[in-house]
């Protein structure tokens, strides 16, 4: 498992694609709902629109995908000027939720999706606060052309391929946003420094092993301090509690995951007491972990 498996792992990705739009003439779509641990994106199948973020415009067109990590309130027009708030016929297509507006052939085609996180989790944090990717030339092309087609389909268990293609569709953007230097912050920036890469990597992969600074600074290369220093600057928090939070996400996700006790888990993620991880997973998640794993199966 590498560093963007294990990130969307800790973060307990799950995605859906359950709107469907079909837009002629003048609109305006406002999406003013902020959720927590919740992330949006619109696809582009056909035509072009415009989406306002805090001021900001932007103009999508054909292969054009917007991802909004925390779900950040924004508008959609089919041009940059203002206008009245369209009235959305909804409908149920197959799996999906038909937004129509107009009487005529669709000037815009557009899905529109999910992704839903653990609000704390390292991956989000890393996100920044949109990403506006055109597809058609990217290696992410192929695997939208397969959506666009089974999306088409309506077949028996149409969905359900939907929403796990989705999922590979996140971290195709996250390797696109990578490669194009698109991430500004957090772990996933923190990954592309060769000083901590392997630093990083180790704890990601291991979490449970009794890390000593000594040892993460000579495999950096670095000095104590200036290790110490570097990863404080990159990562916002000390490499403590880096490892802590690895720990403790790793904990919830087997919570919820598996059927293993409360010790077991707390062993196996490197705590040496149950009562020692309890105090900690709920110093984190503001629940204790029994508690944390009831909540999860309502």
């Amino acid at each position: 498992m590498d560093y963007l498996d294990k990130l969307t792992h800790l973060a307990q990705v799950r995605g859906e694609i359950n709107i469907r739009c079909e837009f002629q003439g003048e609109w305006q779509v406002a999406h003013q709902e902020k959720d927590a641990g919740k992330g949006v994106f619109h696809l582009i199948e056909q035509g072009e629109c415009w989406l306002t973020l805090r001021q900001k415009q932007f103009h999508l067109k054909e292969g054009d995908i917007f991802f909004l990590p925390q779900n950040q309130p924004h508008f959609m027009r089919h041009s940059s000027d203002k206008t009245k708030d369209a009235s959305l016929k909804k409908s149920w297509q197959g799996a999906f939720e038909l937004h129509q507006v107009g009487q005529g052939t669709p000037d815009l085609k557009m899905f529109c999706g999910a992704f839903y996180y653990q609000q704390d989790a390292l991956l989000t944090a890393s996100m920044p606060e949109y990403l506006h990717l055109n597809l058609c030339d990217t290696p992410i092309h192929p695997l939208v052309q397969l959506f666009l087609q089974e999306a088409q389909k309506n077949d028996a268990g149409t969905k359900s391929v939907v929403d796990a293609l989705s999922n590979v569709l996140l971290i195709y953007i996250l390797r696109h946003a990578i490669k194009e230097n698109l991430i500004t912050g957090g772990v996933l920036l923190a990954l592309q420094d060769k000083r901590l890469n392997a630093v990083l990597g180790v704890i990601l992969q291991r979490p449970q092993e009794d890390w000593r600074i000594e040892q993460l600074a000579d495999l950096s290369a670095m000095s104590r301090a200036n290790f110490i220093r570097v990863f404080q600057q990159q990562l916002g928090m000390s490499p403590g509690r880096f490892i802590t939070q690895v720990r403790l996400q790793s904990a919830a996700f087997l919570l919820k995951q598996s059927q293993q006790s409360v010790l077991a888990i707390a062993l196996e993620v490197g705590y040496q007491s149950e009562a020692h991880f309890s105090k900690a997973f709920k110093n984190y998640y503001q629940l204790s972990p029994s508690q944390y794993r009831k909540s999860a199966s309502l």
